[in-house]
């Protein structure tokens, strides 16, 4: 399920829905709620880094407990408000189980090298980033990618104005995913900045391959069902890895919301 993140967030442009926390918002996250847990997934993976782990576990036991956690950052999240809903809904055993990648030059990111490989990668990355145009610059350069920015900008103001079911939904269509794939992830062809328009595109790609190890390496035989709650930009790449895979099938949002 691809969704936008509800509070802050570092990216370029952050969507929102209006007034999650009030007594109408509510009833709208309680309603999706209900019905994510018909679906009853074994495991509820979240766009947050296996460091966060611990963090999450206790804010998960402290809501089980009937403790409502008093940080807006928590309140202000999709990983609190749907996925420790969710498992508080269907009584899950593991609460939430974090599966992000940052890359080693965003905030929160890779910090100390755990291989000679973490070293190589990070010199790599900093490099590009170096050379990566500043997105002031990339737009002169590629007007289609900010006609189609602003047009997707548009059309979010337009689903917010409905329920949040609604919002998502239109969030998880498939034009809606591949305007963000091309905007998040292969735009930077287009004009080849700086003559890495590859790189950045493969750097994308490679931040989904991770976070989808990261799943992987937290499934076994017996989860029937799960459920990812990620960034919609996330969805299109994470899709198409998952449908080549022989063991799993996908299921898309709208067939369980729909119902």
């Amino acid at each position: 399920m691809g969704t936008f993140h509800f509070g802050e967030s570092s990216d370029y442009i952050s969507l929102s829905h209006p007034d999650l926390l009030t007594r109408k918002g509510q009833r709208e996250i309680d309603h999706l709620v209900k019905k994510l847990a018909k679906f009853y997934p074994n495991k509820i993976f979240v766009e947050n880094t296996p460091d966060t782990q611990s963090f999450w576990d206790n804010v998960y036991a402290d809501f089980k407990n009937g403790k409502e956690p008093q940080s807006s950052e928590i309140l202000n999240n999709e990983v609190f408000q749907i996925g420790i809903k969710l498992a508080n809904e269907i009584n899950d055993p593991f609460g939430v189980i974090c599966v992000n990648y940052l890359q080693p030059e965003q905030s929160g990111g890779l910090k100390t090298s755990k291989s000679p490989l973490d070293t190589l990668y990070t010199l790599y990355s900093s490099m590009l980033q170096r050379q990566k145009p500043d997105l002031g610059q990339f737009f002169v350069q590629n007007p289609l990618v900010k006609q189609s920015l602003d047009n997707f900008v548009k059309d979010n103001k337009e689903w917010s104005k409905h329920s949040l079911e609604k919002h998502i939904l239109e969030l998880n269509s498939v034009e809606s995913l591949n305007t963000l794939h091309y905007l998040n992830i292969t735009s930077w062809m287009d004009q080849n900045p700086n003559g890495v328009g590859a790189e950045l595109t493969s750097k994308e790609y490679f931040r989904n391959a991770k976070i989808l190890q990261n799943i992987l390496h937290k499934i076994n035989p017996y989860d029937k069902h799960i459920l990812i709650i990620i960034g919609a930009a996330h969805v299109k790449p994470l899709q198409d890895m998952i449908s080549a895979h022989p063991l799993l099938e996908i299921v898309k949002i709208e067939d369980l919301l729909k119902k």
